[in-house]
């Protein structure tokens, strides 16, 4: 079995994954792979590292491919009718792997590891809780480790719950399910561990096409995460934790806002 598997699901930012894979190349130092969620109708798949694009995808049937010689491991999951939805992405790439890697976890294309060996002090956080999460630089919006944009849980969560993140959550608050589950759970969070995410709120990026799909599904996303805490957090945290008897939507709203945010 190999150890960490990272998933991050990418759509015209060839750009982004170059960066982030050259600072992975860069901090790396464990037993690490990258795993890469494209639409079939992306544009700019041929811009990609290690040019996915050249290859074509059968009707009906997503394809893997491996790009040669990379180091760390550079895949490429291809297919379509995912429609932007970046949780399910998430998933497609993630729950087949729970037997084949020790923990994975997320990032998005904006994200970028500065801190060398990283993913080996996020593996080493893993042996004591379930979740971890580092320090993703985003000190103008809220409290520092209040929220993990990114997340690393190891694979027996996954294959417990049947996915990385509730599916109704298509993307926009997926990360308050995650700090949720990790307090039931136990979650560390590494404030040395930096991995920076360099969105447009934080003036690091321009407010592209990716940015405005995400923007527009925010009252979608709240209503959805809404859902999710009154009908199935409780019964996920129980999955996680059998110990825990109940979990109350009144409970989630207190433990977030005691964390400094706004819901």
């Amino acid at each position: 079995m190999k150890d960490l598997l990272v998933v991050l699901p990418s759509r015209g930012r060839p750009h982004n994954l170059k960066r982030l894979y050259e600072a992975m190349q860069e901090t790396c130092e464990g037993d690490t792979t990258l795993l890469v969620g494209l639409d079939d109708d992306d544009e700019t798949r041929g811009e990609y590292p290690g040019q996915p694009g050249v290859h074509q995808k059968p009707p009906g049937a997503p394809i893997q491919v491996s790009v040669p010689g990379s180091q760390p491991p550079l895949w490429y999951q291809i297919q379509g009718d995912m429609q932007g939805m970046v949780t399910g992405w998430i998933n497609v790439l993630s729950v087949p792997q729970v037997d084949e890697f020790r923990y994975i976890g997320h990032f998005g294309d904006d994200c970028v590891p500065h801190t060398r060996g990283w993913d080996v002090q996020i593996m080493k956080a893993l042996e004591s809780t379930p979740f971890a999460f580092g320090d993703d630089m985003e000190y103008g919006q809220r409290p520092r480790g209040s929220l993990c944009t990114h997340v690393f849980m190891r694979s027996e969560i996954i294959r417990k719950l049947g996915y990385f993140g509730p599916p109704a959550i298509k993307h926009m608050y997926v990360d308050l399910a995650w700090m949720t589950w990790g307090h039931a759970a136990g979650i560390t969070y590494l404030p040395d561990v930096q991995i920076e995410h360099m969105h447009f709120l934080e003036g690091k990026a321009p407010f592209d096409e990716s940015y405005q799909r995400s923007r527009q599904g925010v009252n979608e996303g709240y209503a959805a995460l809404g859902r999710y805490v009154r009908n199935k957090l409780e019964r996920d945290i129980r999955k996680i934790c059998p110990g825990v008897k109940h979990f109350r939507p009144e409970e989630f709203y207190a433990l977030h806002r005691s964390r400094g945010l706004g819901i």
